[in-house]
């Protein structure tokens, strides 16, 4: 077995396949019986090459999530204007996707003419005024 172990010789974790990096491989044989099915991080020490149970344990005070409290619309009506609202948002939504692809549409078009006009003076023209 491996075991990886904290400043304090507190053992933080155990493999008994695989391991960690600065692990410390034991024989199984100082292991206290209930070892596997005691297992808490930091429940028992390795000093001494000796493994204990830590009398100086105490369990982490973990506070569970609190659920937000949410109000949901209770009646009918409520979700009717809901549903009526995101109707709404969703339109124009669409409304601002149709403009932007108006504009790029225009943009592109303008990109294409330029390019045009780059190309058409980069030829030159008949008075020798060349752009290169």
């Amino acid at each position: 077995m491996k075991i990886l172990v904290n400043h304090n010789y507190e053992i933080v974790q155990y493999a008994t396949v695989g391991g960690f990096e600065g692990d410390i491989e034991i024989n199984n044989g100082i292991l206290p019986s209930n070892f596997i099915e005691s297992f808490k991080p930091r429940y028992f020490l390795y000093k001494d090459g000796e493994v204990k149970v830590n009398t100086n344990y105490e369990e982490e005070k973990t506070e569970s999530p609190q659920m937000p409290q949410v109000d949901f619309p209770t009646s009918d009506e409520a979700l009717r204007r809901m549903f009526s609202s995101m109707q709404v948002q969703i339109v124009q939504g669409n409304k601002m996707v149709t403009q932007l692809t108006q504009q790029n549409a225009n943009l592109s078009q303008q990109i294409v003419q330029l390019q045009q006009e780059i190309e058409n003076l980069k030829g030159g023209n008949s008075d020798e005024t060349t752009i290169s």
